[in-house]
């Protein structure tokens, strides 16, 4: 093999393995995007459900309190399911919230999140 049959051999190997690393940077960046969309929204579900629970025994409808939270949080309620213990003065609620996000390289996506707080009995 003669030298010229190398030439620019080294260059087409720092373009591939600059690609190989872009791309794993890519996908890094859209997964890490990911995990802090989904984090984010279930400290949005979590200071919700702890909003209503702190209501219960205070006002009549502690969803509505629920409600505002999550979209100070960029969420929207789902759902909110409020179960009382005997006196009314304290109880559970669960509830779900909804947020979408954009990621990079996959677009629009909705996440759905879960919470619960108040007397677990």
């Amino acid at each position: 093999m003669s030298r010229r049959s190398d030439r620019g051999a080294a260059t087409i190997w720092v373009l591939a393995f600059g690609a190989v690393i872009l791309s794993v940077a890519m996908v890094m960046t859209a997964r890490g995007s990911a995990v802090l969309a989904r984090h984010r929204l279930q400290h949005a579900a979590d200071l919700t459900a702890l909003a209503a629970a702190q209501e219960i025994g205070r006002t009549p409808q502690p969803c509505a309190a629920a409600s505002r939270i999550a979209a100070a949080n960029a969420a929207v309620l789902v759902s909110c399911a409020i179960r009382l213990d005997r006196s009314g003065r304290s109880g559970t609620v669960v509830l779900t919230v909804r947020r979408t996000v954009s990621l990079p390289l996959v677009g629009a996506r909705t996440l759905t999140s879960w919470s619960r707080a108040g007397r677990m009995s």
